[in-house]
């Protein structure tokens, strides 16, 4: 009988785990992705496109983006939620302003949207809840900055004017909030 020495290692976290993924160009990566942060980040996408089938295709860009581009993730600007949600609210941002998009969206009467706090079983999205209770603990002027910029995807230059506020007094109070955000993470 031989004995074999099992090296047992701590379980890694999911984050981690495609972190390391990516970094390998491993396929693995965007399906774990896909598994634990599609719902949420379809969300982020559907806010903005409105559409679902448009949304589905441009989740699909953006997470060819994030494999093209996984190398370049840095953990310590952000959380990898945040930099997917990024790469999927800019991929929606640029589709909204393709010319077939804005002849689509002019013939269109109704719109559902899916909300965004959808609750279920996964990780990805309790990680979600969890940063939205964070963002319910900031003052009320840069929680909802935070809310119309990560959690219903308009640009800062869409929030200044929406709330009639320079654009720069938004560039800061968004920054001092995530810098807030950051440091009780």
């Amino acid at each position: 009988m031989s004995s074999q020495v099992r090296h047992i290692t701590p379980k890694v976290s999911v984050e981690k785990q495609i972190v390391g993924l990516l970094q390998a160009k491993d396929k693995r990566a965007i399906h774990l992705v896909f598994e634990h942060y599609s719902v949420m980040l379809m969300n982020v996408i559907l806010r903005i496109v409105r559409d679902e089938s448009l949304a589905q295709d441009v989740l699909q860009e953006a997470l060819l983006k994030v494999w093209k581009n996984g190398q370049s993730y840095n953990a310590e600007k952000g959380s990898l939620f945040t930099w997917l949600t990024r790469i999927c609210r800019n991929a929606a941002i640029d589709k909204t302003r393709t010319k077939d998009f804005r002849l689509t969206e002019r013939s269109k009467t109704s719109v559902d949207l899916v909300s965004i706090l959808e609750v279920s079983e996964t990780e990805g999205e309790l990680e979600h809840l969890h940063m939205r209770q964070l963002v319910d603990q900031l003052p009320p002027i840069q929680r909802n900055l935070i809310d119309l910029a990560y959690f219903q995807g308009y640009t800062q230059k869409e929030i200044a004017e929406r709330l009639r506020m320079p654009l720069g007094t938004v560039k800061t109070r968004i920054r001092l909030a995530l810098k807030h955000l950051r440091s009780v993470i």
